[in-house]
């Protein structure tokens, strides 16, 4: 260590990415006002490399819930408001409730967890697609995309490559059968929507899509309305068409097959052989090549749960390997119970969310499982920024 004309003993910065890379988020994101040289330090070897690895070593041992909540007011019952807020329960104790988004017009689509940000659009306005920090409370709109012809979807990714994360937009028409592709980079000097081809032709999204390993990979339909999952490769910018086994495309219907995350590999959960007594869970072992394998049939899942067209599948405990299960919608005097399923012990476990809530309330709520706290400030990539 050296010392300047001032007398200060001076760090070396290969020391301070040692000493940095150790501390807590909440810390890093405070001593980033220390001075120019330690918020550079921290925004391009912190925030740029350690987030993900992170993730990756650190499991989140329960998952984060956010909740959607939904409620009209008696001067606007034509339009619909929606807060956001985050709760965790682990070993059954409530941890906290904290509102991260305010009220905005519309119902929330999309939800989106990718990274530690998270992305979505209100149905008030979907030409704007918004993505909010939930660590450092910052939010932001994209550009308005131009308004193209047909029903607009958005899909959120991140390329850990070359630590991009980037908002594809999908236009579809069905009367021309048409499908109009946009691509939004994050960080991009041109702060521009962009125009990208798809090899794999017209195909209609369905509302549920997971982000793995660079990859977005969704349900949809094709231009015969013939079930099919597709992947988009984040960082090339390609759509391909991927190789499923029967049962995983046979229920688009009834909305009871998911895709999750299991182990950062791409999971399936559906019915067994339409016997909706047991369910089976299909893992994608080797994306390239796109080999299933069944891994397991769960007899005594559904024991003990409701209508399961009323249940969705959200995701998988990282390192538990429990399957988390929530309610479609919670409404009325609904008890907001989340359900574990352990795949190991084959045993279910029910934990009630406690929060404040109105009978004429509609909640939705979203399992994060692999929960990360990022500190990056969206101000670096786009300057309307709102904070809370």
């Amino acid at each position: 260590m050296s010392r300047n004309s001032s007398g200060v003993t001076a760090i070396p910065p290969d020391l301070l990415v040692e000493i940095f890379e150790k501390l807590p988020t909440k810390s890093l994101a405070r001593f980033r006002c220390v001075s120019y040289q330690w918020e550079s330090i921290i925004n391009n070897f912190i925030v740029i490399d350690s987030i993900v690895t992170r993730r990756l070593i650190q499991p989140p041992r329960d998952p984060h819930f956010f909740f959607e909540k939904c409620w009209f007011q008696p001067q606007h019952d034509h339009l619909p408001f929606t807060t956001l807020s985050c709760h965790q329960v682990t070993d059954g104790e409530q941890h906290y409730q904290e509102e991260i988004l305010g009220k905005c017009e519309g119902y929330l689509i999309g939800f989106q967890y990718v990274g530690g940000l998270i992305g979505f659009w209100c149905s008030h306005n979907v030409q704007y697609f918004r993505i909010h920090n939930p660590t450092t409370r910052q939010s932001l709109f994209l550009p308005n995309i131009r308004r193209l012809p047909g029903s607009l979807f958005y899909l959120f990714g991140y390329d850990p490559f070359k630590n991009q994360y980037k908002v594809l937009c999908l236009a579809h028409n069905l009367h021309e059968r048409s499908l109009s592709c946009t691509i939004f980079i994050l960080g991009d000097v041109s702060k521009e929507w962009r125009d990208i081809q798809c090899s794999i032709g017209f195909h209609f999204l369905f509302n549920q899509e997971v982000c793995i390993n660079g990859a977005i990979y969704y349900k949809a339909r094709d231009a015969n309305g013939t079930p099919v999952l597709v992947s988009f490769d984040v960082r090339h910018e390609i759509f391909n068409h991927v190789q499923t086994p029967e049962n995983l495309l046979a229920y688009y219907n009834h909305g009871v097959s998911s895709l999750v995350n299991y182990h950062g590999k791409l999971g399936c959960i559906c019915p067994s052989s339409f016997n909706w007594n047991e369910m089976d869970m299909w893992v994608m072992l080797a994306a390239e090549k796109q080999e299933w394998s069944k891994i397991d049939t769960f007899l005594d899942m559904l024991q003990g749960l409701p209508n399961l067209n009323m249940m969705r599948f959200e995701g998988v405990t990282n390192p538990g390997g429990e399957i988390v299960i929530v309610h479609k919608d919670y409404s009325g005097e609904l008890a907001l119970n989340v359900y574990y399923y352990d795949t190991k012990q084959n045993d279910l476990r029910i934990a009630e969310i406690k929060t404040t809530r109105r009978p004429s309330d509609q909640v939705t709520i979203r399992a994060v499982t692999d929960h990360v706290e990022n500190i990056m400030r969206l101000s670096l990539f786009e300057e309307r920024v709102l904070e809370y």
